[in-house]
């Protein structure tokens, strides 16, 4: 009897564990997209908040005006909406965009 139930908690504990894996690669989808010749990916995380990253994997995405154009240009392109507001996070490595699609873009 002790065996069976040390072999239930062994089963249980692994179907536990299947549903913790799953929520954790519950991640948004990326889009890879070009603008000016760079590669950025795109995610949505809520209905009007996006983040894009250079496709180079914890790339430090330059804080210059051009860049910022072209990151705001990707996730504009991706998402279909205007961008309102944005910041970078994680050190650098994610632009993080607030969108309106009220006036969309027409895409």
């Amino acid at each position: 009897m002790k065996h069976c139930v040390l072999w239930l908690l062994a089963v249980s504990s692994l179907g536990m564990s299947g549903c913790a894996m799953l929520a954790a690669n519950a991640e948004p989808s990326a889009r890879k997209v070009t603008v000016s010749g760079e590669a950025y990916l795109v995610r949505q995380i809520t209905e009007s908040t996006w983040t894009a990253s250079a496709a180079a994997s914890q790339k430090i995405v330059a804080k210059t005006p051009v860049t910022t154009a072209s990151l705001r240009q990707a996730v504009e392109s991706v998402s279909g909406c205007r961008v309102t507001d944005s910041d970078y996070s994680r050190q650098g490595t994610q632009f993080d965009a607030q969108v309106s699609c009220a006036g969309d873009l027409g895409n």
